[in-house]
């Protein structure tokens, strides 16, 4: 955070000398995460990965319902083999057998959950990554536009300036552009 700000300063700093300090410059800012929260597109990435993530859940929950089923069978075994009036030796190898296959059925459902994790925090990860080209271009646009000189990103978090008057606050127009191409 505090390179992110000293590096945005200097950042300024270097523009307004390069510019010069007598010549008017006009800035305008853009709160990014409002405008990629308000793309149809990343809406429609997110809703996808949504779908993905409740699949995932409905996978894991009937893997889980499978190894809960092989537990309860596996008691029922563990029941009758003490048992003194049940001959337990052809029981006991069916039940080491069951053991077997809950133990190998128990690691898939631990490598289905790592790799469903994974693959989600991946998309996750790249549906903003994605989309922000298209966003930095739609700035540009509306920049030119408006004949901006600098256009700086005011989002929560990410934010270098601390105050901005509503007037040099583009989001609006990004977001409008952006949207200008989306499905009716």
């Amino acid at each position: 955070m505090k390179t992110s700000l000293l590096r945005s300063a200097f950042l300024l700093t270097l523009f307004f000398c390069a510019t010069g300090f007598g010549m008017a410059q006009k800035i305008g800012v853009v709160n990014v995460s409002k405008v990629l929260d308000g793309y149809y597109k990343v809406k429609e990435a997110r809703e996808r990965l949504l779908n993905s993530e409740k699949a995932a859940r409905e996978e894991l929950a009937l893997f889980q319902k499978e190894l809960n089923d092989q537990v309860t069978k596996l008691k029922e075994m563990e029941a009758k083999m003490k048992n003194p009036n049940i001959d337990t030796s052809s029981l006991r190898s069916t039940y080491q057998e069951m053991v077997k296959k809950a133990r190998e059925k128990q690691d898939d459902f631990l490598q289905y959950k790592q790799r469903a994790e994974s693959t989600i925090r991946t998309r996750r990860n790249n549906l903003i990554v994605e989309h922000f080209k298209e966003v930095r271009e739609a700035v540009k646009v509306v920049a030119a536009a408006k004949k901006l000189d600098l256009v700086v990103n005011s989002s929560e978090g990410h934010a270098v300036v601390l105050h901005v008057a509503p007037q040099f606050d583009i989001t609006v127009e990004v977001l409008a552009h952006l949207n200008a191409k989306a499905p009716k």
